[in-house]
């Protein structure tokens, strides 16, 4: 089987990566499981997939494309030969995508889109596994969400998340693909920059950094209260219910294509005491907190609770506690 993956130098990309290599194997159209070829890891830093080629022990084909997902003629050049499965994890973030309007749109939605045309027109019908979100959900939205919830989003990257868990349905309806959409809550924990600090003024790599400057010996103060609460999911969880929802059959969907990934809920008390049995109590004394009423209010509009109830075999899973995340986090 020939594989693609997109965003493969990124955070989700590389665990991804990592399983496919481990695993070896995916289910074929037919659903039989079939012997992974050759991996086309694809990210626009060419610097990042030479070091993700190079530290990654594979008898598995490795073949790393670096370029603009924006250009046409690159996508197209992706699908020369025939592409069995695709793993879509390429994207803006929320902030940047707000930023810049014409990117965020560019990569967010257009991009998807040119993606499923290239496998329309292969003709083999691959499938499609792609990295949603829990952005698509807003407005007001009880305390507990499920893949059924009324689609509201409040973002550009949300919108165009949700735009193209519709496009895949479309395709998938027509046969053109086997589409999967995963929607994921705040996934942790994310690498920081050298020294130390957030990646980015998003609020996911704010409640990233909770856990990893304590881990990494240095303090932070959270801008949300002891209580606050919140569902997240860890990487490697991540990257192990895309292979699972790659490998169901697709009669397992009815209504859509699109599940949750289910959340596990914790609060910054949570953090904190799961830092001091994973990492001691000095690495628990590390994490202080001074409220601030306008991310609070962010993240008050968020579910408390992410869940699925798509029945699928294996089920997706949350990670079991958030010691496991933080675990998670050390081994990567």
């Amino acid at each position: 089987m020939r594989v693609l993956v997109t965003g493969a130098g990124g955070f989700i990309g590389r665990r991804l990566v990592t399983r496919l290599v481990e695993q070896g194997k995916l289910a074929d159209a037919d659903g039989t499981p079939r012997a992974i070829t050759e991996l086309l890891l694809v990210d626009r830093d060419a610097a990042v997939l030479e070091k993700l080629v190079r530290e990654t022990d594979a008898s598995i084909k490795l073949t790393s494309r670096a370029g603009d997902l924006r250009d046409t003629n690159f996508v197209e050049g992706l699908f020369a030969d025939d592409v069995d499965s695709v793993f879509h994890l390429a994207a803006t973030l929320t902030l940047d995508a707000e930023r810049d309007f014409d990117t965020g749109w560019a990569v967010n939605m257009l991009l998807p889109f040119r993606m499923l045309e290239a496998c329309r027109r292969q003709g083999a019908r691959p499938r499609f596994v792609y990295a949603s979100s829990i952005a698509v959900f807003g407005g007001r939205l009880p305390e507990r969400v499920d893949d059924w919830q009324a689609q509201r989003p409040q973002t550009s990257y949300g919108t165009a998340k949700s735009i193209t868990e519709l496009l895949i349905n479309d395709y998938s309806r027509h046969g053109l693909v086997d589409g999967r959409s995963l929607r994921l809550p705040v996934v942790m924990i994310r690498p920081g920059q050298a020294g130390g600090g957030m990646h980015s003024g998003a609020v996911s790599d704010l409640i990233g950094a909770l856990a990893r400057e304590p881990l990494a010996g240095r303090a932070i103060t959270s801008p949300l209260g002891w209580d606050t609460r919140f569902p997240v999911v860890s990487a490697g969880r991540v990257a192990e219910n895309l292979l699972r929802l790659h490998d169901v059959p697709a009669e397992c969907f009815s209504e859509g294509r699109a599940v949750n990934q289910p959340g596990l809920t914790v609060s910054v008390a949570d953090i904190a005491a799961a830092l001091g049995r994973v990492a001691g109590s000095e690495a628990a004394k590390l994490l202080s907190v001074a409220p601030d009423s306008a991310l609070e209010r962010v993240v008050a509009s968020w579910p408390r609770e992410f869940v699925s109830e798509v029945e699928l075999d294996p089920p997706l899973l949350p990670d079991p506690d958030f010691d496991s995340i933080l675990r998670d986090h050390v081994r990567a």
